[in-house]
């Protein structure tokens, strides 16, 4: 049997984003990573994406503490389709990682010595996409910084088998953002502001399952699904409604 699981789970803090989500698919924002050489922040930056965890039912207790009892599940098919790629997770202690982040850096100072137009052009599109790879890489393990102010050492982030969506660099005003513009909720709302007719859709078909905190919001939700019929027909809202699952059932079991 494999260890992964057959589809992948976004998952939320509030019934109203789980609805909103179902309604309108997945809106993009642009999240902090923070990539560590030795003790060193060799990167630290904000890119547009929207994550997935690729953890079975049984594994979920500990992740649902920390991003939240409300989530979907979708298939792979509908990930590998939609372009979503697994996280590359680096050792910061890894001479792999401190020779990539030297090398990209030498490459953007390389640009500065083109000339030519057209070799420049060519030039800064190979580097944009190599630069790309940024946007995949997370350390494997760190402290974990939540919200809510919560910190947890040593976290390891490799055991959420995180799997990202991250728009084509042609369709986004700014790859990668400086975190001094998203310091405030006043400049996240700016910054996500720019991206927000970005969605990343998929089909009724495409969802596996879905996750509330509570049984009794279980009604509410399908009421929800009946709302939009524009989406969600009869049979797709009857099966959707038998795999409506809530994090108390997942957490006793």
């Amino acid at each position: 049997m494999a260890i992964s699981a057959d589809s992948i789970i976004h998952y939320t803090d509030t019934i109203g984003k789980l609805e909103s989500i179902l309604q309108e698919g997945f809106a993009i924002k642009y999240c902090t990573e923070k990539l560590y050489i030795e003790e060193d922040v060799s990167s630290l930056a904000a890119h547009p994406m929207v994550s997935f965890c690729d953890l079975r039912l049984s594994e979920l207790k500990d992740h649902m503490s920390k991003y939240g009892n409300y989530g979907i599940g979708l298939s792979k098919d509908w990930a590998n389709k939609e372009g979503l790629n697994p996280v590359f997770y680096v050792n910061k202690h890894c001479p792999y990682t401190s020779k990539f982040i030297a090398a990209v850096e030498r490459l953007h100072k390389q640009l500065d010595n083109i000339q030519d137009p057209t070799e420049y052009a060519s030039a800064s599109a190979a580097y944009m996409d190599i630069l790309n790879t940024y946007r995949y890489i997370k350390n494997y393990e760190g402290d974990l910084k939540r919200r809510s102010g919560v910190t947890t050492r040593n976290y390891r982030f490799a055991d959420e088998r995180e799997w990202r969506y991250v728009p084509p660099l042609d369709v986004t005003p700014f790859s990668f953002m400086p975190l001094d513009r998203l310091l405030t909720p006043e400049g996240k709302a700016e910054v996500n502001g720019r991206i927000a007719h970005l969605r990343l859709g998929f089909n009724p078909e495409d969802v596996k399952y879905l996750i509330i905190e509570r049984d009794d919001e279980r009604l509410g939700l399908i009421q929800h699904l009946e709302a939009v019929k524009g989406r969600f027909d009869e049979g797709t809202r009857r099966r959707l409604a038998s795999r409506i699952l809530t994090s108390e059932q997942i957490n006793t079991d």
